[in-house]
C-alpha cells in the first residue's frame, strides 16, 4: 500500500503522539542520564540523587505540547526543553538543554590529557593556561566540590552547566541551576530574549542597554582572579527577566577564561579583525593583558540592536566612540562604558 505525503505526515504524528502518551517527560530525562552515566561513570554517579529528584518533581506536559516538540525537532536539532517543576505546591518554570554530541568519537579514558592538548576553540570554550601546569580553574572547581572526572568532561564537551553553577553562587546575572545530569542541564527559565525587546518602550531599552554595560564589566573583571571574555555575546544568549527586571545571561557556551594571578594586569584596547560582527584571535585574550571586548561586545549590541533607532546624539555619540574607539578620541572603552552608564542611569532616573 502507498501512502500519499499528506497521508504519510498524518501516521507519522499520530505515530508520535501514540509514543508521547506512553513514555513521561521524567521517564525521558531518566534514560538520557542513565546513558550518559554509561558514558563516564566517574563523571557523573555524583549527580545521581539530585537529578532523580529533579525527575520527580518534572509536572507532565499536555500531549499537544510534547508533540509540538516532538515535530519541532526534525527542523530544529536543538534539545532545548521548556518544563514545570512542582515546587511546595506551586510550579517553578525551568529549562532543560542538551548537549548533542557524537559518543562515537569520544574518549573519556584520557579527558585530562586531550584537553590540555587541545589548541586554540575559537567557536566555544577555551581556558587560557600556563603549559606544563594544572589550570588553577580545575583546582578552584575541585575545591568547590566537583569531581575531577566531571571537570574535565564539563571542559572539554560542555562548559556552560559547569560556569553557570559558579557564577550563580557568586550573584552573577545568570539563571539558577537545579540540577546537571550528564549532559542535561536544567536551569530556571529567565524570560524572553533582548531580541523580543527592541522595539520595546525606549525608556526600557535604555535600562537593559545599562545592564548590558554593568554585566560587560563585571564580567571582564570576574571572580577569584579569573576574567570572563565572551565570543557570542548576542541577543539571543541573553534574556530579560520582567519580574526581577534583570538582564540575564542564558548561555555560557562561547567563551574564552583567563587565570589573572597569570597576567601582568595592563590594559589593553580590544581591536576587531576584519569581518562582520565580533572577529577575534584567541591568543590576543590569553596574551596577559585586560582587553575592553567584553564592553566593545556590549556597545555594538547597544549600537546595532537595541538602539539603533534612538534619537539621542549625545548617547549615539557615546556608543560610536565606544565600539570605533579611534586612538585620538578614546584611550580606553572602559571609560567610554562608565559614561555610558552615567548616562543612561540620568535618562533612568529622570
Amino acid at each position: 500500500m502507498h501512502l500519499s505525503p499528506g497521508h504519510l505526515k498524518v501516521v507519522l504524528i499520530l505515530a508520535l503522539l501514540q509514543e508521547l502518551q506512553v513514555k513521561p517527560q521524567r521517564n525521558v530525562f531518566q534514560e538520557l542520564f542513565e546513558s550518559d552515566l554509561q558514558l563516564c561513570p566517574a563523571c557523573f554517579s555524583g549527580h545521581r540523587e539530585q537529578c532523580e529528584q529533579i525527575f520527580q518533581k518534572i509536572l507532565e506536559p499536555s500531549d499537544w505540547s510534547r508533540l509540538i516538540k516532538a515535530v519541532s525537532q526534525f527542523f530544529d536539532r536543538r534539545a532545548i526543553y521548556f518544563l514545570e517543576l512542582k515546587e511546595e505546591h506551586q510550579g517553578t518554570q525551568l529549562v532543560a538543554k542538551r548537549k548533542n554530541i557524537d559518543q562515537r568519537k569520544l574518549n573519556t579514558k584520557h579527558l585530562e590529557n586531550e584537553f590540555l592538548e587541545l589548541k586554540e576553540r575559537p567557536g566555544g570554550f577555551h581556558l587560557c593556561r600556563t603549559s606544563g601546569k594544572k589550570p588553577r580553574y580545575v583546582s578552584y572547581l575541585e575545591e568547590r566540590g566537583h569531581a575531577s572526572a566531571s571537570v574535565w568532561f564539563y571542559m572539554m564537551h560542555y562548559v556552560g552547566p559547569l560556569l553557570m553553577q559558579e557564577l550563580y553562587f557568586l550573584d552573577f546575572p545568570v539563571p539558577r541551576t537545579f540540577a546537571s545530569c550528564g549532559l542535561t542541564h536544567f536551569q530556571s527559565y529567565a524570560g524572553r530574549t533582548l531580541i523580543h525587546y527592541v522595539e520595546a518602550d525606549e525608556d526600557l531599552r535604555m535600562q537593559l542597554a545599562c545592564q548590558l554595560l554593568q554585566l560587560s564589566l563585571k564580567l571582564t573583571f570576574g571572580f577569584s582572579d579569573f576574567r570572563i571574555f565572551l565570543t557570542d555575546f548576542t541577543a539571543d544568549n541573553l534574556a530579560y527577566d520582567e519580574t526581577s527586571r534583570k538582564v540575564i545571561l542564558i548561555d555560557l557556551d562561547s567563551l574564552v577564561l583567563v587565570d589573572a594571578e597569570s597576567t601582568s594586569g595592563q590594559v589593553e584596547k580590544y581591536e576587531p579583525l576584519p569581518g562582520e560582527g565580533f572577529t577575534f584571535d584567541v591568543s590576543a585574550f590569553c596574551s596577559g593583558q585586560q582587553l575592553d571586548a567584553n564592553v566593545y561586545q556590549a556597545c555594538l549590541l547597544i549600537r546595532d540592536v537595541l538602539l539603533k533607532d534612538l534619537d539621542n546624539k549625545r548617547l549615539q555619540l557615546l556608543l560610536e566612540q565606544c565600539v570605533t574607539c579611534q586612538d585620538d578620541l578614546c584611550d580606553m572603552r572602559f571609560q567610554k562604558a562608565y559614561d555610558l552608564i552615567k548616562l543612561l542611569d540620568s535618562y533612568n532616573l529622570s
